[in-house]
């Protein structure tokens, strides 16, 4: 597994992750580890290492939501998730990338992610849910857990770490 780490976050003002592309300019697919000290540099609440990975999106999607693979368009091509098995879901937003646009989304590690109307719960599996949110993980959605909340939220944006591989 290629991780294609050729730059560093630093050194590009802090906008490596962030910016969105018209192009490919990486290989769809692209996988890149942001060291720990970078990651606590962008968000003190989080810790460790973070991997992103380059994918280019089919319907807009906004900052902080999950991302599913796009079965109609290819190969890391993504749109906003629904209720999904993890196996389908590529990452999360760290910022807005519109239709036929290309970025970074975090594949593992410490991100925000938006909670659905009901609460996330800390320390807690969290599985996808409609509107590329989450929630807890209930009943027998094993298939879905995609990480875990980190702190608690409800309705909004929260701390959450995960672990698709």
């Amino acid at each position: 597994m290629s991780l294609g780490n050729t730059f560093q976050d630093q050194e590009l003002g802090g906008s490596a992750y962030s910016k969105v592309y018209d192009e490919e300019v990486y290989p769809l697919g692209t996988l890149r580890i942001q060291p720990a000290d970078e990651v606590v540099a962008a968000n003190s609440t989080h810790a460790g290492d973070r991997v992103w990975i380059f994918v280019k999106i089919t319907t807009e999607v906004a900052a902080n939501k999950v991302v599913l693979h796009d079965a109609s368009a290819g190969l890391f091509n993504g749109l906003i998730a629904g209720t999904t098995a993890a196996a389908s879901v590529l990452g999360v937003t760290d910022h807005t990338i519109g239709t036929g646009k290309f970025g970074w989304i975090i594949r593992r590690g410490c991100a925000e992610a938006t909670a659905d109307g009901s609460s996330i719960t800390a320390e807690s599996p969290i599985m996808t849910a409609a509107s590329g949110e989450v929630t807890d993980q209930t009943g027998s959605t094993e298939a879905r857990i995609i990480g875990m909340a980190v702190d608690a939220a409800t309705s909004a944006v929260g701390t959450v770490y995960l672990t698709l591989p």
